[in-house]
């Protein structure tokens, strides 16, 4: 059975690392079992992003790990990436949806629990729901949810949870515990010395057992 793209999708973080130094990271992420790549730098231009989303396809198809574009419908279409990631300031999800087609991913995040019952009406593949933990690498977080917090939206969704925010190795349990039922991570691999054993252990322990 194929594992489910939401899995353990890593979300981009490439800042001022030199271009063939972070592809050289993303290819041996790929490599190691990330089942999700979402591409997030928000202080890049547009031909910035299309240049570097460009050699992210190159590199993510043959392991057929779908690239997830933050924000950016038009991004995504002329990408022809796999999907979109959404905030609730972003692009209407019902929009991206006629514009992307059926087959395309829409995930979107959730902050309050009024904006949870409103994604299970739309047209959308999976939410993200965070901050779980407190986390350095996203600033102005609304809320910090917490295992019990995530256990309260999850129970309540219709779609698939994906968890993100402070996530890592000592706490993916409690996440999956809690009914997530895919990671998003930053840090935890972004900071990792031995890589090929990080992805295998949040495999792991968001319940990958091959």
């Amino acid at each position: 059975m194929k594992i489910p793209y939401y899995t353990l999708m890593l979300v981009t973080h490439k800042n001022n690392t030199p271009i063939h130094e972070y592809l050289r990271f993303i290819q041996c992420c790929a490599e190691s079992g990330i089942t999700a790549l979402q591409l997030r730098e928000k202080n890049a231009s547009y031909t910035e992003l299309l240049e570097l989303g460009t050699q992210l396809k190159h590199i993510l198809t043959p392991f057929d790990i779908p690239l997830i574009i933050n924000d950016n419908v038009d991004l995504a279409i002329e990408l022809n990436a796999d999907g979109v990631h959404l905030g609730q300031s972003d692009a209407c999800p019902i929009d991206a949806r006629e514009r992307l087609g059926a087959e395309k991913i829409i995930g979107l995040s959730i902050d309050s629990v009024e904006n949870l019952h409103a994604a299970n009406q739309l047209p959308i593949n999976y939410v993200g729901i965070g901050a779980v933990f407190p986390t350095a690498t996203k600033h102005n977080v609304a809320t910090i949810w917490g295992v019990e917090g995530l256990s309260r939206l999850s129970a309540l969704s219709k779609h698939p949870v994906v968890a993100i925010g402070g996530i890592n190795e000592s706490n993916t349990s409690n996440v999956k515990c809690a009914g997530a039922h895919g990671i998003a991570v930053i840090s935890a691999l972004h900071d990792s010395t031995d890589l090929q054993n990080t992805v295998h252990n949040l495999r792991h322990h968001i319940g990958v057992t091959s």
